[in-house]
Formats: structure tokens, C-alpha cells, sequence
């Protein structure tokens, strides 16, 4: 062949075997159809590690078409380079990208080589129709990319792999070497995002259709089932970029929201009785009767490559982008469910106050994945410390989509940053989903107790947080637990890698001193607090049963509680009715609870950690009374620093053990001195501001960092 061809097919063959001829018989029908005006093509047939029925396929195959054939070993074992080969060694003015399993219309190569002639020089092309057949039939109706965006890359690809293109993009743009075995995959949709980014164009040509087949054990199955079913950091996907690019299309999306609905521009199913897309379908057939009509027809699926959801995630990353706009890159990431003012989140405020004071130079990110469940407090101050809310700032998201934007923003801003985890449904489906590609970071885990579940009149522990330890332990640094029981726990189930499982306690200031609790001491206001979440992981309906013991012995002993429900409902009439138990509803801080009226504190949890609110009343001088769950035994000692009651799964005889030990300590001043003041030295000795910082300095630091 002398002049140059119009077209070179690149159709890259590994295992392909007996569908090899249909889709060769299918390839030169178009170039017949193509050469009936003008238009000369060759095929470059790639085979990479074929086997032995592939090349026979190839081999037997001698049709009355292309100008030129020209078959190249290679031994890449990988999609992406094979093709930039057929590529290197193809001669015509415009490439077409080919699979060896599908079929395409008899008009595809006319009037994509059309269509690309009368548009600008950087601009792909793509068939109008997808319609897939073989083991799951479905019809994709494609739009171009003014219609689409350049915010729908984040999340789908919505395009396919038979770009159509001069020669020169896929020079500039060469497919990257995406093995499913990387943990990124799709290198048609890694290339198309580039190609975007490097300013082409996306058209349609319209009336023409991939008839794509679906078999069990493609490339594109394999890569759903073992990659992390993403692409891998892609010039479009950078900050700068999308602002750049994306700036018109979040404008368009957000002032014209219906104009890019999916029902607008999927497929219906009387597409398939228009005269042009029935002739090729019947074309189609003919070559392959799997390529059944009436599959097609009754398949449900009719669909397009314009979606809410992918613009939407699109519209929250170049938002987010936007937020992080001009941020240095972060050393540390926090992936927390939402803030508040619970426990938790006061803890790893807490922390990362103290982060800041050992490390002034480093940079922290937090990131909230999830909405709160009771519509969200003041959030905790976070000093020195970014934070993008993406639970709140994007409640819609599905939970994938927001996982997704905390790993394009590491990816972008945190490239070399320590992950911190907290054990939730965001932190957890992020690592699930994302681990693969995660190699480069170092992940800290964090946890703070084991739910309990009482059955029967029984206690079992339940498996929660530990599911993922034990799921993820080779590819954590550390689990953090603020109890060394939960840790010593870890460590003994696992038996592996003890040193990955540490203790950092929490940090609470004491509010008062010894003196101050004796004085407080010599006054008996016969009233104790209980202040705590209504949930019932926190057993509020044992505080009723404890009021009615105490009723029967000492009327005018009141119990004063104080909470809401959070994460549950909580029927609060059972608190109604006894004049000795007043609850007084929700608190925004336990410093507003006037803790100095009362003689002691009361707590009732099934399970915990270190209970912040624990902390709080020895902090206030106040004494406790709490069970033996979690960590509370490593700063109650019973009737040393407060009162340790063992767990009791009986509601009427853990009420009576409650009720003596209120008795107890109100009827004796001196010992309600002796335990508060113990607690509050222990509080200060391992849970201080300065204790906690010079804990956190020792188990943060890292070679290069500055104190």
C-alpha cells in the first residue's frame, strides 16, 4: 500500500479463541462499507501471549478486505501497552481502538472517519449505542461531552474503550500500563480522563453502535473483582485542573439541574424499532446470533452516560477542590464520621491539639465522612487544622462517592501523609475500598471499646471494630485504643505484631484540687448525677429501677439526670412519674452541670472505652460510681479512686448493687473524700494536658519532624 491509510484498526487478541472470526468478519464489513467512499484502512493485530486458538483464528482468516494486514508479537501480558504497539506501528492518519471479542456497525469506520474530519483536530470520537449482549444484555445511549462534563470522570467512566482519534492524541496520551493485579484498572477511561485534560473534545458519531459482548471472564470482569475499581491519579482529576476545566460545567449543572437528568438521555426501548438501528442490528446478527433482538428489547436496562450521580460527585470534588485551594500538602489525615462534642470526638480533638503543640510544622487534614445522626452539635474546636465537612456539605452522596473524593484529595494534597482512621462506616468502607492503593501511607487505626450484647441474661462481646483489626492487621502501623485493657485485649486475640497495638489515654484538665474536694466533702446534699448519652449502649433504663431502690430506703435521696438520645430513640416517659429522679433533658458540656451539687456521680454503661463523662466528674471533684467495662477499672479502683461494680446483666439486681453503693457513699463524707481526691491524682498523672502531650510527642514522633 502506497498512500497512507485513512484508518489503522488496532485490535489487540490474547484469549479470544473462536470469537476471533465474528469480530474480524465484523471489522471487515465496516471497511467494506467504509471503502465505498474512499476510505482505505488497515489492521494492526496485536497478539500478546495469545494462545494457540486465537492465532489459529487469526491465521485462517483471509478476507476480501483491508488494504494491509499486518500481525505483531508482543509480550506484555497487559492491555494498555499492547495497544500503544499496534499503535507505534501503525501508519494511518487516525487510529480506532478494537477489541477482539465485539462486533461493530458496518458504518462505524464511515462515519467516525466523517464526523472526525469536519471536527478539531483534538477531539475523540465514540459510537452513538452500546448494546451489550452475551451473558447480560443492556443499551447505552452516549452523548458528547458538553453534555456529559468533565465532572463526570470522578466517579464512572462514561464513555467506552473504542476511541476514535488522529494518530497524534494517542501518541501524546500513550495508555498507562493498568494489570488489574496494580490495584487501579480501566486504562480506556485513564486515557479518555487525559485526554480531556489535555483540552480534546468528546463528539458522537451519531447512528453507530458497539455491539459489546459480555463474558465472565473478560478484562473488564476481572477488573471490577480485583481492583480497587478506580484509575489511578489522572491529569483531569488534579485540583488545578478540574477548577480549570470544570469551572463552566459546575456553573452549567448547578443553574440548569434538569438539563442533565439520566431519564433525559438513556436509551428506550423503541430506539431499537428505528429502520437505521434495526438494519444493524440485523447486520449484526447475521454475523452473530447471539446479538438477539429480542434480548436486547427485554433486558430493563436502557441507559445513558449522562447521570445525576456522577455529576454530583463531580460538582462536590470541584468544591471540594475549591475549599483546599492553595493548601500545602497535609503530613497527617484524619477520617472521622462527623464532628461533635461526644466523647470520640472531644478525644481526637484533643489529640490533635496536642499534634499542634509537638508538632507546630506539620500539616493535619480531617476529614468528616458521614452526617450526624441527631443533626450535628458545635463542633470541637480543631486547632491548627483544616477540615472539610464532606458528611454535611454533601448529604446526598452515597457513602462510595464520598469515600472516593477523601481519596482523590489524599491523593492530590496528602500524597505521602499518615492516614488516621476512626473506627466508622467512612473509615472503614474507605480502607475496604482503597487499601489496595494505599501503600504509600502509613494507617493508624483507631478503637475504643467492644460493644456487648446481652442475650438471655448473658453478656457477649460482639465483634464491631475488631471485624477490621483482624481483617487489616498486616496493613496497619498501629491500633489506638484508649484503655490498655481494649489494647491487651487486641494483642491477645490476634498474636501477632504486639507492637502495633497501643494505648493513648484521653486528656481531661482537672477543675478543682484536693482541698476544695474536702470542703465539698463535709456538706451531704443527698443528691448524685447521672450524665451520660440516652442510648442503650449507655443503659439509662437501669437509672428508674436504681430511683424506685432508693425511694424504698432514703426518700429524699434524688437522682439528677441529664441527656438526650443520639444515636437511638429512647422512650423518656419511663423517667417520669418518681419524685425522686428528675431528668433535666440535654447538655451542650458537662461544666454547665453544676457538678459541686452534688456527692457523687453515677454511670451505667453496657460497654465503653474511657468514658469521657468518667473523666469529667473526677476532673470536677465529684466521686464515681461506674461498672467494670472498658478502661473505667484503670482509673476507678474500687474503693480505692471510686466504686468498680462488676457487670451485671440482671436489671433488678444490678439496680440493687447501684443503689447500696449510693447509700454507701452518701452516708460517709470521709469516704467520698478519699476517692475523689485519689481519682483526681490519677487523672493528672495520666490524663493532663502535660502527660498527654508528652505521650503524644513519643508515639507521633517521627524522624524529621519538629518538637
Amino acid at each position: 500500500m502506497t498512500a497512507r491509510p485513512d484508518i489503522s484498526l488496532i485490535l489487540t487478541l490474547h484469549r479470544e479463541g473462536p470469537l476471533v472470526h465474528r469480530t474480524l468478519r465484523s471489522l471487515a464489513e465496516a471497511d467494506r462499507y467504509a471503502r465505498r467512499f474512499g476510505v482505505r484502512t488497515e489492521l494492526v493485530a496485536v497478539l500478546d501471549r495469545a494462545d494457540d486458538a486465537t492465532r489459529a483464528a487469526l491465521a485462517g482468516f483471509a478476507p476480501d478486505a483491508f488494504e494491509a494486514m499486518r500481525v505483531i508479537e508482543v509480550d506484555n501480558g497487559s492491555l494498555g501497552p499492547s495497544r500503544n504497539d499496534g499503535i507505534a506501528a501503525a501508519s494511518g492518519e487516525f487510529v480506532a481502538i478494537c477489541d477482539g471479542d465485539d462486533l461493530v456497525s458496518f458504518n462505524m469506520l464511515a462515519d467516525m472517519l466523517r464526523c472526525a474530519r469536519a471536527a478539531p483536530p483534538r477531539c475523540l470520537h465514540f459510537p452513538e449505542w452500546l448494546m451489550a449482549f452475551g451473558a447480560r444484555a443492556h443499551v447505552v445511549r452516549y452523548h458528547p461531552l458538553e453534555r456529559v462534563t468533565p465532572l463526570a470522570f470522578l466517579q464512572l467512566h462514561p464513555y467506552t474503550s473504542r476511541a476514535f482519534a488522529r494518530r497524534e492524541a494517542f501518541l501524546e496520551t500513550p495508555y498507562r500500563d493498568l494489570r488489574v493485579t496494580t490495584g487501579y484498572a480501566y486504562e480506556d477511561w485513564d486515557f479518555n480522563a487525559a485526554c480531556v485534560a489535555r483540552g480534546h473534545d468528546i463528539r458522537i458519531a451519531r447512528d453507530t453502535v458497539l455491539f459489546y459482548r459480555q463474558r465472565a471472564g473478560s478484562l473488564l470482569r476481572q477488573a471490577v473483582t480485583l481492583s480497587v475499581d478506580q484509575i489511578p491519579p489522572n491529569p483531569l482529576h488534579e485540583p488545578a485542573t478540574i477548577l480549570r476545566l470544570g469551572r463552566e460545567a459546575h456553573a452549567r449543572t448547578g443553574a440548569l439541574p434538569w438539563a442533565f437528568r439520566h431519564a433525559d438521555h438513556a436509551a428506550r426501548p423503541a430506539d431499537l424499532d428505528r429502520p437505521v438501528l434495526r438494519a444493524l442490528i440485523r447486520a449484526a446478527n447475521a454475523i452473530d446470533p447471539e446479538v438477539d433482538i429480542a434480548a436486547l428489547r427485554g433486558c430493563g436496562a436502557f441507559l445513558g452516560n449522562v447521570t445525576e450521580r456522577a455529576i454530583a460527585a463531580g460538582r462536590a470534588w470541584f468544591e471540594a477542590c475549591e475549599a483546599l485551594a492553595g493548601e500545602a500538602p497535609f503530613d497527617d489525615v484524619f477520617l472521622l464520621p462527623f464532628a461533635g462534642t461526644g466523647g470520640a470526638e472531644l478525644y481526637f480533638a484533643n489529640l490533635l491539639e496536642a499534634l499542634a503543640e509537638a508538632f507546630p510544622r506539620r500539616r493535619r487534614l480531617v476529614l468528616f465522612g458521614e452526617t450526624p445522626p441527631d443533626g450535628g452539635g458545635p463542633a470541637p474546636r480543631l486547632p491548627a487544622t483544616v477540615t472539610l465537612d464532606i458528611g454535611r456539605r454533601w448529604p446526598d452522596l452515597p457513602m462510595a462517592d464520598r469515600s472516593l473524593i477523601a481519596l482523590r484529595l489524599v491523593e492530590a494534597r496528602a500524597p505521602q501523609a499518615r492516614l488516621h482512621l476512626r473506627d466508622s462506616a467512612f473509615a472503614c468502607d474507605f480502607f475496604r475500598a482503597y487499601r489496595a492503593v494505599l501503600g504509600s501511607h502509613q494507617t493508624w487505626f483507631y478503637r475504643f471499646s467492644d460493644a456487648t450484647l446481652r442475650d438471655d441474661g448473658d453478656l457477649f462481646v460482639q465483634a464491631t471494630g475488631f471485624t477490621f483489626v483482624s481483617e487489616h492487621i498486616p496493613d496497619l502501623a498501629r491500633v489506638v485504643t484508649d484503655t490498655e485493657r481494649l489494647a491487651a485485649r487486641d494483642r491477645e486475640r490476634i498474636g501477632l505484631w504486639p507492637e502495633r497495638f497501643t494505648c493513648l489515654p484521653g486528656r481531661r484538665a482537672p477543675a478543682t484540687d484536693a482541698a476544695a474536694i474536702a470542703a465539698a466533702s463535709r456538706v451531704t446534699r443527698r443528691r448524685v448525677l447521672w450524665a451520660s448519652r440516652l442510648d442503650p449502649e449507655k443503659r439509662p433504663e437501669l437509672v428508674p429501677r436504681i430511683a424506685d431502690r432508693l425511694a424504698a430506703r432514703d426518700p429524699a435521696l434524688r437522682i439528677e439526670m441529664h441527656g438526650r438520645a443520639v444515636l437511638g430513640a429512647f422512650d423518656t416517659a419511663l423517667l417520669e412519674g418518681r419524685p425522686n429522679l428528675a431528668w433535666h433533658g440535654g447538655y451542650a458540656a458537662f461544666g454547665e452541670l453544676d457538678a459541686a451539687a452534688h456527692d457523687a456521680f453515677i454511670y451505667t454503661s453496657w460497654y465503653d472505652g474511657m468514658p469521657n463523662a468518667v473523666m469529667e466528674a473526677i476532673a470536677a471533684g465529684l466521686p464515681v460510681i461506674a461498672p467494670d467495662v472498658g478502661g473505667i477499672g484503670e482509673i476507678v479502683e474500687d474503693g480505692v479512686s471510686g466504686i468498680l461494680l462488676p457487670p451485671i446483666a440482671d436489671e433488678d439486681a444490678a439496680a440493687e448493687a447501684y443503689a447500696e453503693a449510693i447509700l454507701r457513699l452518701v452516708g460517709d463524707p470521709a469516704l467520698r473524700c478519699r476517692l475523689a481526691t485519689e481519682a483526681l491524682r490519677r487523672l493528672e498523672h495520666r490524663h493532663a494536658p502535660a502527660a498527654h502531650v508528652a505521650h503524644v510527642a513519643a508515639l507521633y514522633g517521627r524522624e524529621g519532624d519538629a518538637a
